[in-house]
């Protein structure tokens, strides 16, 4: 199965947006620290009332980590499920046919003539 093409092509696909996922949670997360970290008076900055930019960067993480699970949910359903279930068809089959060759060599096996030692 893992010399099929359809398969290598979704490990390709699914790893391919597996980094970038990563990238941009990670990315987010750093661009956040970092300007928490060497710009304080930026992040102090006030937007309206009590609401800060550091605040609102902070509220921030929660979209962002929103919108990367809806992406790969959207992912999964349009790229990975199916190639999936085509890769499950193919398996049964091969599994039928498997059984079926089976089941044929069984019944056309001979029987009895069996040769046994001395």
């Amino acid at each position: 199965m893992s010399q099929q093409p359809a398969y290598q092509s979704l490990r390709h696909t699914h790893r391919r947006f597996g980094v970038r996922a990563t990238a941009a949670a990670v990315g987010g997360f750093l661009l956040y620290v970092l300007l928490s970290s060497f710009l304080p008076g930026l992040m102090n900055t006030p937007l309206s009332g009590h609401l800060t930019i550091g605040l609102a960067l902070g509220l921030g993480q929660f979209v962002l980590m929103g919108v990367i699970v809806w992406r790969y949910l959207v992912h999964m359903r349009t790229r990975v499920t199916p190639v999936v279930r085509g890769l499950r068809g193919l398996v049964r089959h091969q599994e039928a046919t498997d059984r079926e060759r089976a089941a044929f060599e069984a019944r056309n096996a001979p029987h009895g003539e069996e040769f046994r030692p001395w």
